[in-house]
């Protein structure tokens, strides 16, 4: 019988999962899995009552539906991510742009783009990019990218049309995003329909921004490059945090977005710092972390993991748990430094499952943010998971929560 008070609430159930962001302008741009919807967000803001003079915090903003949402709303708020391309996404997103100058741009780099001149890539690409683009498809894009570099024009521009870029490469890439991780194909793409298809997406874009409301309030939704066990904010910066950090299912982002990583931010070298770094949901990571000498891992979790210990055959999943329910502890002890009095804390996160043996994410990290001075006021929750084939399959199906643990500091 846990001690927390679970508030089941199915309405949210399409609230905790990407697929409403991919028909939501602006949103839609990039789409992170596991993602929570923008609807999540304001109905937080509604709920807490958060006013233009709160500022709310994403410390794993991904592709930044939080700053988004909450700038929808008129509530200031900060995003950060450890990948580039994450932060990359969100800002472009949150970008005032002006529009005709914007149109004006995409026409000249439109009008510019030469298959002719797609002779292939002019600089080494690590292996991975060259596998997902073989034949002349690296050259196309290489070559367009290159244009990019070059346009005359403000720099908030130039990755206004990255963006569209980058959402383009999915199109073409014989490396498809399924699940956690990349699936191969051996598509048959030609290099002759990638104008269409980046100006589709161009296109798209720019009519999404035509509803936009603009603000002239620059400055009160950013993003930046950090690790949620290290905030370069001051204490007491924050009134609100609606986060969701990587869920313990093995699923590794720098691989999910490997391509575009390596494409336009990353070397290979700099991608496996960036997932060695990563928060220990899947077993590559081995993050550098700050000292932990006061954390205490709770002894539900304890038994948990001898449990697992014993009957998983993958000895990595020991270790990885043990590495994300610390790195857990690690944040909600950075959270609580940067949240004022008073602040409401809302961790989307999903429970797990190994060996049949339930891991209640939820419910531990209730108890490690008690450990840091947290109140767990409930657990809101969601739905409720099938399992993997392979779970159901040897230990039956059990389901799985997905909820909200809301904090108050």
């Amino acid at each position: 019988m846990t001690k927390y008070r679970i508030e089941e609430r199915p309405t949210w159930r399409w609230w905790v999962t990407p697929k409403p962001l991919r028909d939501k302008p602006i949103h839609r741009w990039c789409v992170f899995p596991h993602s929570f919807t923008s609807e999540l967000v304001h109905g937080l803001i509604d709920e807490w009552g958060l006013t233009e003079n709160d500022r709310l915090l994403d410390p794993f903003c991904g592709a930044g539906t939080t700053p988004l949402a909450a700038k929808e709303r008129g509530i200031p708020a900060t995003g950060y991510d450890l990948s580039p391309f994450a932060v990359f996404a969100a800002k472009v997103k949150l970008t005032e742009y002006e529009q005709s100058r914007l149109s004006a741009t995409w026409a000249w780099l439109r009008n510019r783009i030469d298959p002719a001149k797609w002779n292939g890539a002019s600089r080494n690409y690590p292996d991975l990019v060259l596998k997902a683009l073989p034949g002349r498809l690296l050259g196309a894009f290489d070559s367009i990218n290159n244009q990019l570099e070059v346009l005359d024009c403000l720099q908030e521009e130039r990755d206004f049309l990255k963006m569209a870029l980058l959402s383009t490469l999915p199109d073409f890439s014989h490396a498809i995003a399924a699940g956690g991780w990349l699936e191969w194909t051996s598509r048959r793409t030609s290099t002759r329909k990638i104008p269409a298809r980046l100006a589709h997406h161009v296109e798209t874009m720019l009519a999404d921004l035509k509803d936009q409301k603009r603000t002239e309030s620059r400055g009160q939704w950013t993003v930046h490059c950090a690790d949620a066990r290290r905030l370069p904010d001051a204490d007491c910066t924050y009134s609100a945090v609606i986060t969701s950090p990587p869920y313990p299912n093995r699923h590794d982002y720098t691989r999910i977005f490997g391509v575009e990583l390596m494409f336009g931010f990353l070397d290979w070298s700099e991608t496996r710092q960036l997932r060695y770094q990563s928060f220990e949901s899947h077993p590559e990571a081995r993050p550098n972390r700050p000292d932990s000498n006061d954390y205490a891992e709770p002894k539900s979790l304890t038994r948990i993991l001898a449990q697992i210990k014993r009957l998983c055959p993958d000895p990595r999943i020991y270790n990885m748990l043990r590495g994300y329910f610390l790195d857990m502890f690690l944040t909600l002890r950075e959270v609580y430094r940067v949240c004022r009095d008073g602040t409401r804390v809302a961790f989307v996160v999903g429970n797990a499952q190994y060996s049949g043996i339930p891991v209640l994410v939820d419910e531990l990290t209730a108890q490690i943010g008690e450990q840091v001075g947290f109140r767990c006021t409930k657990i809101v929750a969601t739905r409720y998971r099938g399992n993997s084939a392979q779970q159901m399959r040897d230990h039956g199906r059990k389901p799985s929560r997905e909820s909200v643990v809301v904090l108050e500091r």
